[in-house]
């Protein structure tokens, strides 16, 4: 036995000794990055091409036909919903990033812009025969109305600021674990108006609603070498932002029966809902492929891919259910005269991003 100690300590100095002068494993930002320092900086901007969506986009419904032969009920008509569906826009993503290859870390930080808009419009077939108007407000004073028309802003903004870790797990593939935080501000705006031109009738409708806020943010990316300077790129993150949701209700009616009552035109009234403390929870995807070339004294990269961003109940709604249609209590008044509620409901919509992107980096 006393013999053997000698031998075994022997064996564990040499493999010892092995560990110690055999050549240490290139890190992962030496695998991705050939001949780079310890420290290296990335600028990089993205063009992207954005469709901004929601689920409170509907503005006006249309009834049709009017039979008025029936006697129960007066009228008996099927309805027609009219959407606002947002056409891609240009938008821009610019950041840096500081590389340390000494320890596969990094901090980034970055800033995404969207500002889009879209109208649309329908005017009814038959204007003694069908009618139109609001979600809230299809009833029989919506006979008045035989054109609508509206408008939708979307304003969006993120900043993240975040700390990485990259890790050389095989030669082709180099995940990248991060975590920080993340600001975002969202607004959305829709005007609509209803008229019949004929009668002298109008009624606008605006509506808006902003949340800000900032939160944690973690995700998960990976470049894949598919092969020389090829990569395959994709990135996942999920960020909980809390703030401040803001939104409310302009609404402007115009008819004849105004000056005979003595009221300015337009009529104006308001719906002031107050503000509210939520959390929005915040999904992003992206998948992509790009292109590294490598120089001298620095590193190009190009890239495309296509992105999804969602942002869970950001858009908040505080509207009629439905309003009194015939206010009996003003003599002489019409139903055009101005909005007159029974009811209303908070609604709590997504706003999603989707759509390709182009980016152009440099690494020096």
């Amino acid at each position: 036995m006393r013999a053997l100690l000698p031998t075994i300590s022997l064996s564990l100095l040499s493999i010892l000794s092995a560990d110690a002068l055999a050549p240490q494993a290139p890190s992962a930002y030496t695998q991705f990055f050939p001949k780079c320092r310890s420290a290296m900086v990335d600028f990089y901007g993205e063009c992207l091409f954005l469709q901004p969506n929601g689920s409170s986009l509907a503005y006006a419904v249309e009834a049709f036909p009017l039979d008025t032969s029936i006697s129960v009920p007066a009228v008996s008509p099927n309805w027609q919903v009219f959407e606002i569906f947002p056409n891609y826009s240009p938008a821009f993503n610019v950041g840096a990033r500081v590389l340390f290859s000494d320890m596969d870390t990094s901090i980034s930080a970055n800033w995404e812009r969207l500002f889009s808009s879209k109208k649309d419009s329908h005017t009814v077939a038959g204007i003694n025969a069908e009618m139109i108007g609001p979600i809230a407000d299809i009833g029989p004073n919506s006979h008045n109305y035989s054109e609508a028309e509206t408008k939708a802003k979307f304003h969006f903004d993120a900043v993240n600021l975040t700390f990485g870790q990259r890790f050389a797990v095989f030669n082709r593939f180099y995940p990248n674990i991060f975590a920080g935080g993340s600001f975002a501000r969202i607004k959305q705006i829709v005007h609509s108006k209803y008229e019949n031109k004929s009668a002298a009738t109008s009624r606008t409708i605006n509506n808006y609603s902003t949340f800000i806020g900032a939160g944690p943010k973690l995700g998960f990316d990976f470049d894949y070498r598919i092969v020389a300077g090829f990569f395959f790129n994709t990135c996942s993150s999920l960020s909980l932002i809390i703030g401040e949701s803001q939104n409310g209700t302009h609404y402007e009616s115009t008819a004849p029966d105004l000056a005979t009552l003595g009221i300015p035109q337009p009529n104006t009234q308001q719906t002031s809902v107050p503000n509210r403390t939520q959390t929005i929870p915040a999904l992003e995807e992206r998948l992509g492929f790009s292109y590294a070339g490598l120089f001298k004294c620095c590193k190009i990269t190009f890239g495309f891919g296509y992105q999804a961003q969602i942002y869970l109940n950001a858009i908040q709604t505080f509207d009629m259910t439905a309003p009194q249609v015939l206010p009996s209590l003003i003599p002489g008044a019409s139903v055009d005269d101005g909005v007159y509620a029974v009811g209303f409901a908070r609604t709590l919509s997504n706003f999603i991003l989707t759509g390709p992107y182009a980016s152009l980096g440099l690494v020096f």
